[in-house]
């Protein structure tokens, strides 16, 4: 567990001081614990028998995660040929991999065709591709409800967007498969990113579920309600309550069952959810600056050895991690201050306007709730190596990452000896 003891922030039965020291900094470490009890929680609360969990991998792609989540029986949410590639690379049964792409080309359609994923289509067009290229056999479809939610505009992925067939094109999309032969053996649907409230996704498993009878759908062998499910952020937010979400489609897919004369399974892919609240990127202060205002007053400026290359979460999405001194926490808050990275760019802004004890050159900082999505959409921009990836787990360590070097950053560079 990640908690606070007497002032000091314990990573699994660690100090995150002492991994910063002994792994360097900027460090990115995952509490492997946590994600175990964050995906049983949510299996658990799902009481519909015929259910499948895929882990959303574009969340966090380390090979060492997705084993976590394999061993416990998830399957994988793969949005890329080679997070199909990954998942099988590290145990994944094919058949239980997603592969959801988004504008595919043909070569990544065999791709992932020839690993033995299940294709789960996109558009019309795409449809039409797969169907000339695998005549007779099956396929899932994802559809664009009309509808999307998320926690910024540029997650937001139902409704007026790029992802998806709309429902007035369900029709001409039938005709595609029958001219291909194609059995449409799953639906699936995805609204957007941090969902915090079970309604949104209880309306979009019914509105799928209202599809296959309205077409009479008959092959269908799964639902995939999507992921998005959020974590809170900030202190005042409350977590997504699984209960009723898990409550509310057990009730939903067993009448429909009922209904339908067969057991549907329900499909879940969350990534955040699992993974999110179990990252903590640790950072050393490197400079703290002080400019004086107009007017009188002061603005603070605590200067980090990360920056937007390792997290751009809050420079893309404006979005709000907690900055947390690893050995003061609960002090007395006595400055106000941006915490900022190294990066040359006015937007490398960690955190904004936060109340900090006084801090000091060499301190550590814990960037929190950044499992999900850190890494992942991390960069080599200023031409700065990505940092190291440790997992705990009680009272283990292990480097599931090393530290990048320049030799990585410049290997793939043509006309350069090194």
């Amino acid at each position: 567990m990640i908690v606070a003891r007497d002032g000091v922030l314990f990573i699994g039965n660690f100090r995150a001081e002492e991994l910063a020291l002994e792994f360097g900094t900027p460090l990115y470490v995952y509490d492997r614990e946590v994600m175990v009890e964050n995906y049983v929680r949510l299996r658990t609360a799902v009481r519909y028998s015929n259910t499948e969990i895929l882990y959303s991998c574009k969340a966090n792609s380390n090979a060492e995660i997705l084993k976590v989540f394999r061993e416990l029986g998830a399957g994988l949410d793969a949005v890329s040929p080679w997070e199909v590639l990954l998942g099988v690379k590290v145990g994944f049964e094919p058949r239980n991999i997603l592969f959801t792409g988004n504008n595919v080309s043909e070569d990544e359609l065999r791709f992932v065709k020839d690993l033995g994923a299940m294709v789960n289509i996109d558009s019309i067009q795409q449809l039409r591709r797969y169907g000339r290229l695998y005549p007779g056999t099956e396929v899932s479809v994802r559809i664009n409800p009309g509808f999307g939610v998320g926690h910024h505009q540029k997650v937001v992925t139902g409704g007026a967007s790029k992802f998806g067939v709309p429902l007035s094109q369900v029709k001409e999309l039938l005709e595609v498969a029958r001219n291909y032969d194609l059995k449409i053996v799953g639906l699936h649907a995805h609204l957007g990113s941090g969902i915090l409230s079970p309604e949104p996704i209880v309306t979009v498993a019914r509105t799928l579920l209202q599809l296959i009878l309205s077409t009479g759908l008959t092959d269908v062998e799964f639902v995939d309600v999507g992921g998005g499910l959020g974590i809170p952020y900030r202190e005042d937010e409350k977590p997504l309550d699984v209960e009723v979400l898990g409550s509310e489609l057990t009730k939903l897919f067993e009448e429909f069952s009922e209904r339908y004369g067969r057991r549907v399974r329900l499909v879940l892919e969350p990534g955040r959810y699992l993974v999110g609240n179990a990252g903590v990127l640790l950072t050393k202060v490197v400079d703290i600056k002080e400019i004086p205002l107009d007017g009188g007053g002061r603005k603070v400026f605590v200067g980090t050895d990360t920056g937007m290359n390792h997290l751009i979460r809050p420079a893309l999405y404006d979005a709000y991690h907690r900055v947390v001194p690893v050995g003061k926490v609960g002090a007395e808050a006595r400055i106000l201050a941006d915490v900022v990275g190294n990066i040359c760019e006015s937007g490398d802004v960690l955190a904004k306007d936060r109340l900090l004890p006084e801090l000091k050159e060499e301190d550590i900082l814990a960037i929190m709730d950044v499992g999900a999505y850190g890494y992942s959409m991390t960069s080599n921009y200023n031409l700065r190596p990505r940092p190291a990836e440790v997992m705990v787990f009680g009272s283990e360590v292990k480097l599931i990452r090393r530290r990048e070097t320049f030799e990585d950053l410049v290997r793939t560079m043509t006309g350069l000896s090194i």
